[in-house]
């Protein structure tokens, strides 16, 4: 299906323009893949992923990270690249469907991606610039638009003109549709491509804006400047980086385009560790931030700017857009209206349009935060329209246990857009405090929210590092590891698609328990997908390698995240199964969204089970506030229960794994250890003492979801009772069948051949409904159990 919205903009350039938005569009390798044939069989193009295509060898990991540095030459346009070039990223080998590969005999002529470093050798005596704006919009600290003035402007001083430099801004609605699941989204993207628009006309130049597809818009805009370069942003996100490639790929094709890539990393790649305390001590100096160009060279003359919708006209875009990918009649699209109105509306919503629509800079506002400058720092009166403070939102967004709370609610959106880049902030924590520019560690700074600045600025940088490297990383054969940035944090998840798909078949959330990720769903994935079926398994934020911002992490926040992620990665109906409080995550989630859950799978999972619990009770509870004891004593409590944790991981392990103890193997050790020593793991493991009050267990799976549900429980838990817990629910919830397995507290990885049989005979008998299919494995242990345990009031 199809679906046609449009606007009334602008009779200049995109007058009654109607985008055509593809149905039911996601982002995992088989949507990707699919897209792409479509855009191919649709524009008579072949679409590739441009890094696949590339003729350089595959790089190094340490290659893969480098990031030229810049100095400043005498080009008033300025910024010469010093460092060597480098290879181009090549994707990961195991993601076939991900990153379509090719042959280089395929090529299309001409059709190259190189380093940022490599545009002054290739580019041609008169031949102008494209700079592709993507999630990079500012003009300070730049290296693509300071290498690029500097190409095309005048040869360092020489006798040669400057030739044009085309920035443009390609508004392609639907790639662009997930940020109505943002507050205040598309009024932060329209301030923002208004004040970009601004400060390159200051500076002598232009933002061309086009509405429409990238893979249409690029090359039509690369042919009206008559340009073979186009400069963009190295990607991270797969939902970013593979239709990037293909719109590059399909104006290399038509119009033989290079294209130049640039990062804009805080340290250099070669220092770079996996390990959060060993990057630390090894990184050495951060770099400078580079500043904005004081003069760029000419927009060209045959290119027409286009105009900007504004914050109203950008929503109705957006919304329209975010909506039609999904049948009209879908749980899904109920789901997805709901949640754009909810983030149109409220406080948070509108602080996000504020501060975007505010006459000050994200950088002004930021040092306003620092500090830098005085609270109401405009020229007009507190309280008037030119007058900002930010007093009243820093302490509406403060958080007991979450110090950089405020700088996180503050800055999401200037992260998400690139309004301000990781080095500037970074940079700007240290004038705060008065001290050299990373003289100290970023902690040690002494404003709180210099540190709450310089930290989520690390960690940033290092996230981002971690996640080009990831493009390597081997969970299991037929699983691919992608990046997803959610409320302006990477996270990252694994996915593995089926090679005969199961025609109308739910796809499978699996989701980890605390302390884990969702690498550690490794022995289930191939083998559900193997029988048919789409598998995800996210990691969420705060755990595993996905980013540890300072957030107020919940029970809310963690089922926001599944509900956002199924709503813009799985774009399909799940059957979600969780593992201890990932469990608990999956039944809130079943429980508020409906919609979105085909059936419910609990291994051992969290949450109170209370036969007399009341829901009005638990509201007026939730009302009245959880007490938590004063912030120095969970700060000492929970850094030596951390320190405890840390140091017992391998004997833990073990104990969790009691019949098959070697499943605690050195690569999940290493894990968990590696990801307890970034930046911001202690705070993430701080938020347990705020939790608000849970619902019961049993009250959300028979009242609020009421859905198919599976208990597949590992009876030897150390934790807790596992057989009376599970003999609750079965008694509690008539929705609820109950199966004993031979395990500790993580079944799926302990017994992981056991769990895949459970689960699938789950699906395709309680929400398939295929009475012909049977699970004789896991129906024999739930009887052994059942006869060795006569007393346990199991079902079947």
């Amino acid at each position: 299906m199809q679906t046609k919205v449009g606007i009334e903009l602008d009779s200049t350039n995109v007058s009654s323009r109607r985008v055509r938005v593809d149905s039911r569009r996601g982002w995992t390798s088989r949507a990707a893949g699919k897209q792409a044939e479509a855009t191919a069989a649709s524009r008579q193009v072949v679409v590739r992923a441009s890094a696949t295509c590339s003729p350089s060898p595959s790089p190094s990991r340490q290659q893969v990270l480098s990031t030229p540095y810049l100095r400043i030459s005498s080009n008033p346009y300025s910024a010469v690249p010093t460092s060597p070039s480098l290879p181009t990223r090549t994707s990961n080998p195991l993601s076939r469907a991900a990153t379509p590969t090719c042959s280089h005999s395929a090529r299309a002529p001409g059709s190259h991606s190189y380093d940022i470093s490599e545009l002054p050798r290739r580019l041609g005596p008169t031949e102008p610039v494209v700079l592709w704006y993507r999630n990079d919009l500012r003009v300070d600290d730049h290296p693509g638009l300071v290498a690029a003035a500097a190409a095309v402007g005048g040869g360092g001083g020489g006798p040669s003109p400057p030739r044009p430099l085309a920035p443009v801004f390609l508004l392609d609605v639907e790639r662009l549709s997930h940020l109505v699941f943002t507050w205040g989204g598309p009024e932060a993207l329209s301030a923002a491509l208004q004040r970009l628009r601004a400060d390159l006309r200051a500076r002598g130049s232009d933002l061309a804006v086009r509405v429409g597809s990238w893979e249409q818009q690029l090359t039509d805009v690369t042919r009206a400047v008559g340009s073979r370069a186009v400069v963009s942003e190295a990607e991270v996100e797969l939902r970013w980086r593979l239709p990037a490639a293909a719109s590059l790929e399909r104006a290399s094709a038509t119009l033989g385009v290079s294209s130049f890539d640039w990062q804009s990393a805080l340290w250099p790649a070669e220092r770079f560790d996996i390990r959060y305390r060993t990057w630390q001590s090894q990184r050495g100096s951060p770099a400078e931030p580079l500043p904005a160009p004081g003069q760029l060279p000419p927009f060209p003359a045959s290119v027409e700017p286009g105009h900007i919708p504004d914050g109203a006209q950008m929503r109705q875009l957006l919304t329209e857009a975010a909506l039609a990918v999904y049948d009209k009649d879908s749980g899904l699209a109920e789901v997805a209206a709901r949640v754009a109105a909810e983030c149109a509306l409220g406080p948070d919503a509108e602080r996000a349009v504020r501060l975007a629509e505010c006459p000050y800079s994200p950088l002004d506002l930021l040092r306003q935060y620092l500090g830098i400058l005085p609270a109401g720092f405009g020229h007009g009166s507190p309280g008037t329209a030119s007058s900002v403070s930010l007093d009243d939102d820093v302490e509406a967004l403060r958080r007991p246990g979450v110090d950089g709370a405020p700088f996180t609610g503050l800055f999401s959106s200037a992260k998400a857009l690139g309004t301000l880049s990781v080095r500037r902030v970074f940079k700007e924590a240290y004038v705060a405090d008065g001290r050299p520019y990373g003289s100290v560690e970023p902690r040690r700074l002494r404003p709180p929210a210099a540190v709450a600045a310089a930290v989520a600025a690390e960690a940033a940088d290092f996230h981002r590092a971690l996640a080009v490297l990831d493009e390597e990383r081997s969970v299991a054969p037929g699983v691919e590891v992608h990046f997803w940035r959610w409320r302006g944090g990477i996270t990252d998840y694994c996915v593995a698609e089926p090679a005969q798909p199961l025609l109308g078949a739910p796809a499978v959330l699996l989701v980890h328990g605390f302390g884990a990720f969702g690498d550690q769903w490794r022995d289930n994935m191939g083998a559900l997908a193997a029988a048919g079926f789409r598998v995800f398994a996210p990691t969420f934020p705060g755990f595993g390698r996905s980013q540890k911002a300072a957030m107020p992490y919940s029970q809310d926040l963690w089922r926001d995240f599944l509900r956002d992620f199924i709503l813009q990665v799985v774009g399909d109906p799940v059957v979600v199964a969780g593992n201890s409080i990932g469990g608990f995550i999956s039944t809130c989630l079943a429980a508020d969204y409906p919609q979105l859950v085909r059936g419910l799978v609990l291994l051992n999972s969290a949450g109170p089970v209370d036969p007399a619990f009341n829901i009005e009770a638990w509201r007026a509870a939730v009302a009245a506030g959880r007490r938590a004891p004063p912030a120095a004593i969970v700060s000492a409590v929970s850094a030596a229960l951390f320190w405890y944790l840390e140091r017992t991981v391998p004997s833990t392990l073990k104990w969790l794994y009691p019949t098959n103890p070697e499943k605690a193997d050195e690569w999940l050790q290493r894990e968990i250890l590696r990801a307890a020593g970034d930046s911001g793991a202690i705070d993430v493991f701080k938020a347990v003492w705020y939790l608000p009050p849970p619902r019961a267990l049993n009250w959300l799976i028979s009242e609020a979801w009421r859905g198919p549900t599976l208990v597949l429980q590992g009876a030897l838990d150390p934790l807790n009772d596992a057989r009376s817990r599970a003999r609750q629910l079965g008694e509690l919830c008539p929705n609820v069948r109950v199966q004993l397995l031979q395990a500790g507290h993580c079944p799926h990885d302990e017994v992981p051949e056991q769990v895949n049989e459970g689960l699938l005979h789950f699906i395709r008998t309680s929400v398939l409904r295929d009475e012909r299919v049977t699970s004789p494995t896991v129906d024999a242990v739930a009887a052994a159990e059942a006869a060795s345990s006569p007393s346990s009031g199991l079902g079947p």
